[in-house]
């Protein structure tokens, strides 16, 4: 779960602290000197000096480095200047996450599992430099997991581990697609009394094994105490997680620093998970809190819907302690998007976690900048030095004494490049504003009984709004296809039903095809339901994954997901709002249908319904 190491502060004469910089000619294109600065290097303290950045690159700092003529001056008096932060475990969903990450001091980030498509995007983009507006992203690609396993549950197609003999070839296809590191899954949900199977420790061995002999690390996320010493014996490099569960080894982390496994404790999603959901303390901050969407609001408040209690937190703060006191690595990671963590953000409130558990601001600052970049392999990233990439915080006040004053950013680089934060705060007060007034708007006439269709007529209608049309991937040059009718013969007796056929093709990072329901007068046009909770409707098909999708004003286009797999019987689904973290308000578009697998699909639907 998290790391520390203690570091005195480094000791410098005062001769010479104050940069007095003798102009050197010619400047480097674009330079840019910050002078007067305290300095944290990744690793220690320099109480003052400057730092100057050009093409992209540290070229100097410290208390000597020389401002070149003609570079622009930024005073840093009463700052700090700090490697960008690195959010040790997250999962990438969109590029928009690591822009969002970006503007909050992150500047680089860690995936634990994403859509391989997506990472191979993201990844081409970084390559061409295309990505400046975005945090930099290693990740696993896909994870290790069994049949029914955790992380099959997200929609994705999942290649999964049947047997030892299955790790290398799964490696060996992570290495082909681009995968920085391998991801284990080994959780049988008896920490959360959420039963489903998972990797056995022999399949767990063969993949640590495997990915060692292709020169990759392994990463693990176990479950329970045991699942993490089974693991660490096995050889696993470093634990995605502290355990979920009240238990205690007082020779945990002694095992872990024998073995030389980093752990990232991501104490945001434990803290969320026991049941205490306090993220006011993150939304509330006027330092931060300009730059929340509406969508970031009602995230941080959500919690999960599974519980481990508040003494498998206090177990987790007890067992950052063994760890620090044994010397292990703590990387600071919060498990973004998961219930009350957004990108960027988080990793301000786990920066306070951590040091409430009793890591000091300096080892805090460390498990969010060389550390993670020293075990993931950032090369060039994560410290203040010459030659390293311009990935820079300033903030301003001391963080290396008040872990807050990260939250104080005065200007952030990433590769040299000056992050526009005041674009980013316009467009988040846009989105509140533009939220608060769809809370206004009237419901749409012919919405008060809640129903939307229930296919009995002849052609496909609705009560309200624009209606239904096909929706599919192409909007994303994908190739997936989708058409719809009535049949006869309905849910519950009822006269009719909407067929849903249709095949999911290769060709869309996000492949989908089915029905889409437009509750406003046109297509697309928000409309307020917040006096509903929650969306149904019956529906029978052919086991394939499905997804229920909602378009909301507060999320822009890109929807809040809940997935189903409709067998040949008629079954009622019930989806309520707040499962999507949205409330009805500026509610654009439902979208009903298949996704991700790939191949023909047969959905249909009766009675579709907001209730």
């Amino acid at each position: 779960m998290k790391r520390l190491i203690l570091i005195s502060l480094l000791s410098i004469s005062l001769t010479g602290l104050v940069s007095v910089a003798r102009p050197q000619a010619p400047a480097p294109a674009s330079a840019t000197a910050i002078t007067n600065v305290r300095i944290f290097d990744g690793e220690r303290v320099v109480p003052v000096g400057n730092v100057v950045i050009a093409g992209g690159k540290i070229v100097a700092c410290g208390p000597g480095a020389a401002i070149p003529a003609g570079a622009e001056i930024i005073d840093g008096t009463g700052k700090t200047i700090l490697p960008g932060l690195i959010d040790a475990h997250v999962h990438v969903i969109s590029a928009d996450m690591l822009k969002q990450a970006l503007v909050f001091g992150v500047t680089a980030v860690v995936d634990m599992f994403m859509d391989v498509t997506v990472m191979q995007a993201v990844k081409k983009a970084q390559a061409e430099g295309k990505a400046p507006d975005q945090a930099f992203l290693v990740s696993s690609g896909t994870l290790a997991t069994v049949a029914g396993g955790h992380g099959t549950e997200y929609g994705l197609k999942i290649p999964v581990i049947s047997s030892p003999a299955d790790a290398a070839a799964f490696v060996d296809q992570r290495v082909a697609e681009g995968s920085d590191f391998i991801k284990i899954i080994h959780d049988d949900g008896s920490a959360y009394r959420m039963p489903r199977p998972t990797v056995t420790d022999a399949e767990v061995a063969a993949l640590i094994d495997a990915a060692h002999k292709k020169g990759k690390m392994a990463v693990i996320h176990a479950a329970t105490l045991k699942n993490c010493e089974d693991a660490l014996n096995a050889g696993v490099d470093g634990l995605a997680h502290l355990y979920f569960e009240d238990a205690f080894d007082p020779d945990f982390g002694r095992l872990a620093a024998r073995k030389k496994a980093f752990v990232i404790p991501t104490l945001s999603i434990l803290r969320t998970m026991s049941g205490t959901v306090d993220t006011e303390t993150l939304s509330g901050d006027p330092d931060l809190a300009p730059y929340f969407k509406t969508a970031d609001l009602q995230a941080m408040k959500t919690g999960v819907s599974f519980i481990t209690r508040k003494a498998a937190y206090d177990a987790a703060v007890r067992a950052l302690g063994q760890l620090k006191a044994a010397g292990v690595p703590i990387l600071a990671g919060t498990d973004a998007p998961n219930p009350s963590t957004i990108f960027g953000g988080s990793l301000q409130r786990e920066l306070v976690l951590l040091v409430s558990a009793g890591l000091t601001p300096l080892e805090a600052l460390r498990a969010a900048t060389s550390l993670p970049a020293d075990k993931f392999g950032l090369k060039m990233r994560g410290r203040v030095k010459p030659g390293f990439t311009a990935d820079l915080l300033l903030v301003s006040g001391d963080p290396t004494v008040d872990i807050m004053a990260t939250r104080r950013i005065a200007a952030i680089w990433k590769e040299g490049h000056r992050v526009d934060r005041a674009a980013y705060a316009t467009a988040a007060a846009a989105d509140r504003k533009q939220a608060e007034q769809a809370k206004s708007v009237s419901a749409p006439e012919g919405s008060e009984t809640g129903l939307i269709s229930d296919f009995d007529g002849d052609k496909i209608a609705s009560t309200f709004g624009a209606g239904w049309i096909v929706s599919t991937d192409t909007l994303y040059q994908g190739k997936s296809q989708a058409a719809m009718k009535l049949v006869a013969g309905g849910a519950e007796g009822s006269r009719g039903a909407l067929e849903i056929t249709g095949e999911i093709l290769p060709g869309a990072p996000f492949k989908w095809a089915g029905a889409m329901f437009s509750p406003g007068p046109s297509m697309m046009a928000p409309v307020n339901l917040s006096s509903k909770k929650a969306i149904s409707f019956w529906a029978k098909g052919d086991k394939r994954p499905c997804a229920v999708e909602i378009f909301v004003q507060s999320l822009g286009f890109i929807p809040a997901t809940r997935n189903f797999t409709p067998g040949p019987e008629w079954k009622e689904y019930v989806f309520p709002f707040a499962d999507f973290k949205v409330d009805g308000s500026g509610l654009m578009a439902i979208f009903i249908g298949a996704v991700t697998d790939e191949g023909k699909f047969r959905l249909t639907i009766d009675n579709v319904r907001l209730k």
